[in-house]
């Protein structure tokens, strides 16, 4: 069986048919076996990726992404697995062990995932990607993954090949859009009552800790483009995960420092981040700025509830739970953190989902203890939207994968833009600095935007 493809590449501009001719030649020994599978089934099928056909560091792109600060690590979701668009964790579970994957060792499918921000919270959703282009340093891949129904092959072929032609496509030229309007969500005003109304309220007793958070609305001049924002966020911040889905009528993105669980094998690893401090210009400024971070009572403090919690929440699921004595500190571009690797081994039975449904929300995101924290923040803030403070992350199908928290992000829709930021409220928080740390965390997105691609 042969995909015709003569007459469909007519007429296409050359990268189209370049890229559709490839992978017709390259599906085309598969089409029979793949018309052979019984109705129902999932399968999937790994290619190599010829880096003389396109280069996905420069022209990758889907409507999931994800970009991992380790080096040359890339995944591009396009299309969705009929059927397999918004599963839940158990259908996801039941689908591995029905699950066909035609090309034994290649790279494995996988599917990418979601869990709500709090206060409100939300079951982790699931998608499956037709189409996922994988770079992993100089290694690039394709995956491909179809529900056998109905559809003959051929049809499912051409789908996979129009829509990688379009994933590969060359980058459009970047021209500035411009910042036309900016609404602070809240006011400063606001911000500080709210800020003041928390510090009493932990004076009170009534929680230890609260994250409460800002929106920048932003009007652009003209319509953004969501992939050359990600792939600008991802030079701009070389240290974090950078994260582009689809949301409600729009795309979320973000550039997370922060790991909730990453899961190899048996062993998990959540990162507890909590603490700031900004960078200092010199290198000896910059040095002082870290010492002073490692010395604040109060910064310590509120690291030590967020890495006090992920550590009581792993036990429940892991063995051998471990951690340094002390917090180190991550260095990003504008700000600087305490941060403390948490380790753990999963107990039979449990995986990475399962992680974060424990892990999340995390009080470095919504406050300590949980309860206290998320009525407080649905008294005093507007629901937080974007995914902003949720969870994204991807999952194969043994069981490996990653989930960072949504942080220093951006909703886009058209001309629109909700930039985001928060900050941990203690009982000796100042509101002008809370304001200003959150300015800080919303600056790389805020510049990106006054010269994204249109």
């Amino acid at each position: 069986m042969r995909i015709s493809s003569a007459k469909d590449l007519s007429g296409r501009p050359a990268h189209d048919a370049d890229c559709s001719a490839w992978l017709a030649g390259a599906v085309d020994p598969w089409m029979d076996r793949i018309g052979r599978m019984a109705p129902g089934r999932l399968f999937s099928l790994s290619l190599d990726l010829p880096p003389e056909l396109v280069d996905l560091g420069k022209q990758g792109r889907g409507d999931r992404l994800w970009l991992s600060p380790q080096q040359g690590v890339a995944f591009f979701g396009g299309g969705e697995v009929a059927g397999h668009a918004d599963m839940e964790p158990a259908q996801w579970r039941r689908e591995n062990g029905l699950w066909a994957r035609l090309s034994d060792g290649a790279p494995a499918p996988l599917a990418f995932f979601t869990a709500q921000p709090p206060p409100k919270g939300g079951s982790i959703r699931l998608s499956l990607p037709e189409i996922l282009l994988r770079r992993d340093g100089d290694h690039q891949s394709i995956v491909l993954s179809a529900l056998r129904d109905d559809a003959s092959v051929e049809a499912v072929a051409r789908g996979w090949m129009n829509q990688f032609a379009a994933m590969t496509a060359p980058a459009t030229a970047e021209t500035g859009a411009g910042v036309e309007k900016m609404i602070h969500l809240p006011e400063h005003d606001e911000w500080v009552r709210r800020v003041r109304a928390t510090t009493a309220a932990i004076a009170a007793g009534r929680f230890a800790k609260v994250v409460l958070a800002r929106k920048l609305a932003v009007t652009l001049r003209r319509k953004a483009d969501a992939d050359a924002l990600a792939r600008k966020l991802s030079h701009g911040c070389p240290g974090c995960h950078i994260i582009k889905l689809p949301h409600d009528r729009g795309q979320a993105i973000a550039a997370s420092p922060e790991i909730l669980a990453a899961r190899r094998g048996s062993r998990l690893v959540s990162h507890a981040v909590a603490g700031t401090a900004p960078r200092g210009v010199a290198p000896e400024a910059d040095r002082r700025a870290a010492a002073a971070l490692l010395a604040s009572p109060k910064e310590r403090r509120e690291h030590r509830l967020v890495v006090e919690a992920i550590a009581s929440a792993m036990s429940e699921i892991c063995d051998d739970v471990s951690l340094p004595s002390a917090p180190d500190v991550m260095r990003l571009d504008r700000l600087q953190h305490l941060w403390t690797p948490i380790h753990g081994r999963l107990r039979e039975g449990y995986d990475l989902l399962d992680a974060v449904a424990r892990l999340h929300p995390t009080p470095a995101v919504l406050g300590f203890p949980k309860t206290a924290a998320g009525v407080w923040l649905r008294a005093v803030e507007p629901p937080r939207d974007g995914l902003y403070t949720g969870v994204a992350g991807w999952i194969d199908p043994d069981g490996d994968g990653e989930a960072a928290v949504v942080l220093r992000s951006a909703y886009i829709h058209g001309r629109e833009a909700h930039l985001w930021a928060g900050a941990g409220i203690m009982a000796e928080s100042e509101a002008d600095a809370e304001w200003a740390e959150t300015e800080l965390k919303m600056a790389t997105l805020l510049d990106l935007l006054q010269g994204s691609a249109s």
